[in-house]
């Protein structure tokens, strides 16, 4: 059987929270520093739809979904609050009456979310005898 793509991509989720952490620590203007961790946040989730549909379509809805739901509803518009309103701090800011600092709370919720349904995605497809 041959290893499923799951796990390769449960393995950049967990890489972008460390580079994350990483450019936090290194970075010293928190603003630079929060634009290059959204775009990684941004940018994660879709090349992992891509190399997911481009391997298997939509085969796998709910990971597609649990995907979708983090990139529409949380890294775009926080990414895009953040460069529409540039020299702001985060605190002032809000989307569609959410404020910034509730916003990012429940993103690394749903990011949660994405990590553990592509979890449950890699077990599950890991479990099957025939999955390519």
């Amino acid at each position: 059987m041959r290893r499923n793509a799951f796990l390769g991509y449960l393995i950049a989720q967990v890489i972008v929270i460390i580079l994350v952490t990483v450019i936090f620590k290194t970075i010293s203007d928190r603003q630079i520093a929060a634009t290059v961790a959204g775009v990684l946040f941004v940018g994660l989730p879709v090349v992992l739809m891509a190399l997911e549909y481009k391997r298997a379509q939509l085969s796998q809805f709910f990971w597609f979904v649990a995907v979708l739901q983090f990139w529409t509803l949380f890294a775009l518009p926080i990414l895009g609050i953040r460069l529409l309103n540039w020299g702001v701090p985060f605190e002032q800011l809000s989307f569609i009456g959410i404020p910034g600092p509730v916003l990012h709370q429940w993103s690394s919720k749903s990011y949660m979310v994405m990590v553990i349904f592509t979890a449950w995605t890699w077990f599950k497809l890991s479990r099957k005898p025939s999955e390519q």
